[in-house]
């Protein structure tokens, strides 16, 4: 049997901005952590870059400095079709609209800063008695993370791989223009949407999601005169960049001694703007459950965190196979602008819930994580598991 070349508490596969964010939980409570990626930073996907109020307040507790990203804050989100608007304000704080580079460089900084082992162009060959196997040998590990993306070997390897409910495709594209708006704008029109989201005082991201894969962004954005009238003259920053967005439902994210994290663990159609503030929520909890030596935990925390944004995903989803029901709720919203000011309340979970979510300290130095009638993190751990 080859020497196993590191030996960690936890080995993160996947080192996006769910995958470095879950090491960098880890670490705060104590635990050693590796995060294997075969990218190099920084790390570009194409995605509407916003990021909820929730995720931002997290980001903050893990100690993820995003002003040297020049992230942009944004007030609310306000959906548009046609003539019709609807604007709703969050309560508390503004989200953050930010390139999705620059957010992988400051979770890679952080990461960096709290010694966390990390292995760039490496790639995990598979799942190893020890831990994980790569090609100089294995890493014996107490726990593994998957946090390998949507297509993810690991969920395969685990035999928990399911079909998607509902696959779309999305496009990107970056425009050197001074945002003009506060809010996150959401276009519709016939089988697809816009978002436009500020990510510098002088640049805004465009990304449409629709049915048709064949069809190219500039093709897309004609169907949005309104947005096209507002950046046609300005320069393109960056060249249209696609990937799939999928809806997925796995019945379970652990076995064993393996958890999944992000869209590894299940995913929800981008229309919620949920994807990366997701990832970070499930990493507390995940963070938590390391610490314990309780992987049940965080299967439990997953599903109730699943419930809201598969929730909003069916409902948007559904409204938007329902073109007449679609415009029919953007009027009655536009008219009643508080009533989406409480959804938006909602799907950031500044309102109270029918269930009980896990209370989460953080702090530079350590990180506790209870919940009712929960461990603290320090009375067991991997070893005691």
């Amino acid at each position: 049997m080859l020497k196993p070349i590191r030996e960690t508490d936890v080995v993160v596969v996947g080192g996006g901005p769910t995958g470095l964010a879950a090491a960098i939980a880890a670490r705060l409570t104590g635990l050693d952590v590796t995060v294997v990626e075969r990218a190099r930073p920084p790390i570009d996907k194409p995605c509407g870059e916003g990021i909820m109020p929730d995720g931002v307040a997290i980001l903050d507790r893990l100690g993820v400095d995003l002003r040297r990203a020049g992230a942009v804050p944004f007030t609310g989100i306000e959906f548009i079709e046609g003539r019709v608007r609807a604007r709703g304000r969050f309560p508390r704080r503004p989200g953050l609209g930010v390139r999705r580079t620059e957010l992988h460089a400051a979770l890679w900084r952080r990461a960096e800063q709290l010694q966390i082992n990390l292995l760039w162009g490496r790639e995990v060959r598979g799942l190893h008695e020890l831990g994980v196997e790569l090609s100089g040998g294995p890493i014996r590990s107490h726990y593994v993370v998957g946090a390998d993306g949507i297509e993810s070997k690991l969920r395969r390897t685990l035999g928990l791989d399911v079909p998607p409910i509902y696959r779309r495709f999305g496009i990107r594209r970056h425009f050197a223009v001074r945002p003009w708006n506060d809010h996150v704008e959401v276009h519709f029109a016939e089988g697809c949407e816009a978002y436009v989201t500020p990510v510098d005082s002088e640049m805004v991201c465009i990304a449409i999601l629709l049915h048709d894969s064949k069809l190219r962004f500039d093709g897309a954005l004609e169907r949005f005169p309104q947005l096209a009238r507002r950046v046609q003259h300005a320069p393109a920053v960056t060249d249209p960049e696609g990937s799939s967005t999928v809806y997925r439902r796995t019945p379970r994210i652990t076995r064993g001694r393996v958890a999944l994290i992000g869209d590894a663990a299940g995913s929800v159609d981008a229309i919620t703007g949920a994807g990366v503030t997701l990832g970070l929520h499930q990493a507390v909890s995940l963070a938590r459950a390391l610490r314990t030596g309780d992987l049940s935990t965080y299967e439990a925390d997953f599903q109730k965190l699943m419930r809201l944004p598969g929730a909003m995903t069916s409902l948007m989803l559904g409204a938007n196979r329902r073109p007449w029901l679609r415009w029919m709720m953007l009027r009655a919203l536009s008219g009643a602008p508080w009533v989406l000011s409480q959804l938006l309340s909602l799907h950031t979970r500044a309102l109270p819930y029918s269930f009980r979510r896990p209370t989460i300290h953080l702090d530079p130095a350590f990180c506790r994580v209870a919940s009712s009638g929960g461990h603290h993190p320090g009375d067991g751990g991997p070893a005691a598991a």
